[in-house]
């Protein structure tokens, strides 16, 4: 049994692609019997979700400031201490910082940075402080690996790619009531053409991209729905664009869900028009649901997915190439049944839960072997 403390000190509010894999991987060494806590902010949507998934991870609430506040760094030091912590993996420079020197403190665990969006800066501070405070690094893509190792104080060695995989779909599947609870939901006719968009309304998601793209995709599909399932800083600047295009009638805003199964199933298509993704969980989970994929050729991307079998990559922070590649798709039912049923075969053969859980457990067990070797 590993004791393992995952520290992410995300803002209250937020919760992302990061904050998912902690709370799966989190669930899925917990079920396989290892002692988990995940410490987050107080009174965070982070921690919020994390309780509600596994009632055998811990909750480890914080006040979190300052990247060295020494009363933050002091609890966590205690805690690791108290609960003989042998790991701490962390997320954001700020957590790199405060787990690690809590770590460091108390002298005998290890500390794991999982990465999951290029953070690093050639920064002195980076560049001193980093090396010293992390024993290894994980990333979902090679791509994302590359980036980390760009400035030189990361070593390519102390990088372990491992896929992000994703649980099978609890609850009804059934994608004829599915459609039926979404057209009640968001009063949707039968007929519609329901198109999904999964992620935080943020600049690197590319929602613009996908509004101007509607442009033309409306005029050969009048029928299509554009569903944005999420929420965030840039929410009131996407519902101006929408506005000012009237496309009003076309784009539908769901705010932050707790679940978006009914949402993936339902639909017709998965659009995900990103300038930067280090891997692309959403894109997943929309593979899991069976949908074919038309996606932006950027980061992690074409580690999920397989261009022209599974999905279609299209260049970045282009609208008209995302519109056509949408229209040519919509055109061809075939293709689409056919991307959908082999992007929810890879996600099933090769990007599930237990595989990545699998990789995540023989990598922690590595450290424990090499300091038994080394004793």
């Amino acid at each position: 049994m590993m004791k393992i403390l995952f520290l992410d000190s995300i803002e209250t509010g937020t919760y992302g692609g990061m904050e998912e894999w902690i709370r799966l991987v989190g669930s899925g060494l917990a079920d396989r019997g290892h002692k988990i806590t995940i410490g987050g902010r107080k009174d965070s949507e982070f921690l919020r979700r994390v309780s509600l998934s596994n009632p055998d991870i811990n909750l480890l609430s914080l006040d979190i400031s300052g990247d060295f506040n020494p009363f933050t760094i002091g609890s966590i030091k205690s805690f690791i201490k108290k609960n003989e912590i042998e790991y701490v993996v962390v997320n954001f420079t700020k957590d790199i910082r405060l787990g690690g020197i809590a770590a460091r403190w108390e002298g005998a665990s290890k500390v794991i940075w999982s990465v999951g969006l290029d953070i690093t800066k050639d920064s002195l501070s980076h560049k001193i402080l980093t090396p010293k405070l992390i024993d290894g690094v994980l990333t979902p893509s090679e791509a994302l690996k590359k980036q980390i190792t760009k400035f030189g104080y990361i070593k390519p060695e102390l990088v372990k790619v491992i896929p992000i995989g994703i649980p099978k779909l609890k609850g009804d599947g059934n994608r004829a009531e599915c459609r039926k609870r979404i057209n009640a939901k968001y009063n949707i006719t039968e007929n519609s053409i329901i198109s999904v968009t999964s992620g935080r309304f943020v600049n690197q998601k590319g929602h613009v991209y996908l509004i101007e793209a509607a442009i033309e995709i409306v005029k050969h599909y009048p029928e299509i729905k554009f569903l944005l399932l999420g929420d965030g800083p840039n929410r009131e600047m996407l519902e101006k664009k929408i506005s000012e295009l009237n496309l009003d009638k076309y784009f539908i805003i769901t705010g932050m869900l707790d679940n978006l199964n009914d949402e993936l199933i339902a639909a017709d298509i998965m659009i995900h028009p990103s300038i930067e993704e280090p891997y692309g969980i959403a894109i997943l989970e929309g593979m899991r649901a069976g949908l074919p994929v038309v996606a932006s050729e950027v980061g992690g991307i074409p580690e999920v997915v397989i261009n022209h079998q599974t999905a279609e990559l299209v260049q970045p922070e282009s609208s008209s190439k995302l519109s056509m590649t949408v229209i040519d798709i919509l055109s061809d039912t075939e293709r689409m049944k056919k991307f959908g049923a082999e992007g929810k075969k890879r996600w099933d053969t090769f990007l599930n839960l237990p595989n990545m859980i699998d990789g995540i457990e023989k990598y922690l067990v590595q450290f424990s072997k090499v300091e038994a070797t080394n004793g």
